[in-house]
């Protein structure tokens, strides 16, 4: 069964933080392989964005985007802007480490213009270094800071400059998110979901890991995001859900079109 052009329902499925550890990677990989994954957003200043590319670089057919960041908010793994210290003093701290937490990133009254020129950057190394084709942007973390309205501009700016579609402002609606759910009610509250969406464009947005050693010692330095369960078991979860059969016979049943950016 499928929906006509005026009633169908279109689906972007995106991932966040890919490049932030293997097991991010491995996971994206998977549910691109193997589930409902559209989209992922590789990280430029993680230590494992290069490993990103390649990956993407293989998978042409993947679209894959700039998540672009300028936050590290893990305990004990701590990352620093592509630019050099020095050209972007007001996004580090006195080792040249991003901030942990969105307080420490605006209490550092950030330049603007410093932000757009690392932003540029970001995509830059992504595209022009290690070779991915850019099908849009988003960014990490900080964007629901809307007293800040500088920080979304200055993202937007970038999407422009390089023609692609800036993530959550190209049309799409939310799409519903899981991921706070309990990690046991992941699947079931992403399949109602999917049962009770209407016609029209959607985004729904993941965060994924393999279950690997490094998954689960991912701390925030937020007490507040410091997930029971922890971050790992979170993303494990998740990953299961879009690689899950029932996720995608529902999408089959529904007549669900699956969208990229590169679609819009």
């Amino acid at each position: 069964m499928t929906n006509s052009a005026n009633e169908s329902i279109r689906l972007i499925v995106r991932a966040d933080d890919m490049g932030m550890t293997h097991a991010s990677n491995a996971a994206i990989a998977k549910c691109f392989n193997e589930g409902i994954l559209t989209c992922a957003g590789i990280q430029a200043v993680a230590p494992w964005a290069e490993e990103a590319c390649a990956l993407g670089r293989e998978h042409p057919d993947w679209c894959l985007g700039a998540h672009l960041c300028a936050l590290g908010e893990w305990q004990g793994y701590r990352w620093r802007p592509v630019l050099p210290y020095s050209e972007v003093s007001s996004l580090v701290d006195e080792h040249g480490f991003l901030p942990r937490t969105p307080e420490e990133f605006y209490a550092g009254d950030p330049d603007y213009g410093q932000l757009e020129r690392e932003f540029r950057a970001q995509v830059e190394l992504l595209v022009g270094k290690w070779g991915i084709d850019l099908g849009y942007v988003d960014t990490h973390y900080l964007e629901g800071m809307e007293h800040h309205p500088e920080f979304i501009s200055v993202s937007l700016k970038i999407a422009e400059e390089f023609g692609v579609p800036r993530s959550g402002y190209a049309g799409e609606s939310g799409g519903g998110s899981i991921y706070g759910t309990d990690p046991a009610m992941k699947e079931d509250t992403y399949a109602e979901i999917l049962e009770n969406l209407e016609p029209g464009i959607y985004m729904s947005n993941h965060h994924l890991l393999i279950d690997a050693p490094d998954s689960h010692v991912l701390l925030h330095t937020e007490v507040v995001n410091q997930m029971p369960a922890g971050v790992g078991t979170h993303r494990i979860a998740e990953c299961a859900t879009l690689t899950s059969p029932r996720i995608r016979e529902i999408v089959d049943r529904r007549g669900i079109e699956l969208l990229s950016y590169r679609d819009i």
